[in-house]
């Protein structure tokens, strides 16, 4: 199955899996909340997931997912500015994709794609995350970008 596709109104997309693994080391504290008492206002976090074709992690490996979160509201919704790229390869489109935008945990969002390199060199459009699922060791998010 290839994972670029084009919609029938022409639109291209592109569509993986990110298998968060949340007891990975890196994933810890890169900047503690501002102040923990109140809230994790400020807290930053460093990732680097795999991005896979299908939702089982053993599925074919098409790249990674790198960047970072910063908890950007003081109250229980949990919203984050997150900057993501993506570096991706499926044998026939090679290349880097830049995302950015807020994220509410637990929730579908929508964020920027807001450029690549490569065979995405150019690229503008958005993205759909919608979270899966998660155990104690991985959180398995859907990721959709449309581009113009």
């Amino acid at each position: 199955m290839r994972s670029w596709s084009i919609m029938q109104d022409g639109t291209p997309f592109l569509k993986y899996y990110v298998q968060a693994g949340l007891t990975a080391a890196y994933l810890g504290e890169l900047i503690p909340p501002l102040d923990s008492t109140q809230s994790t206002f400020g807290q930053t976090k460093l990732f680097a997931f795999n991005v896979t074709e299908g939702e089982d992690a053993t599925s074919r490996l098409l790249g990674s997912m790198r960047g970072y979160t910063v908890q950007a509201s003081a109250t229980p919704d949990y919203n984050s500015v997150e900057v993501e790229v993506l570096e991706y390869n499926d044998g026939s489109l090679n290349g880097t994709i830049s995302l950015q935008g807020i994220v509410t945990v637990g929730k579908t969002n929508e964020i920027a794609v807001v450029g690549g390199t490569g065979d995405f060199r150019g690229i503008r459009g958005y993205a759909v995350i919608s979270f899966i699922s998660s155990s104690d060791t991985l959180a398995l998010y859907y990721h959709e970008l449309f581009v113009n």
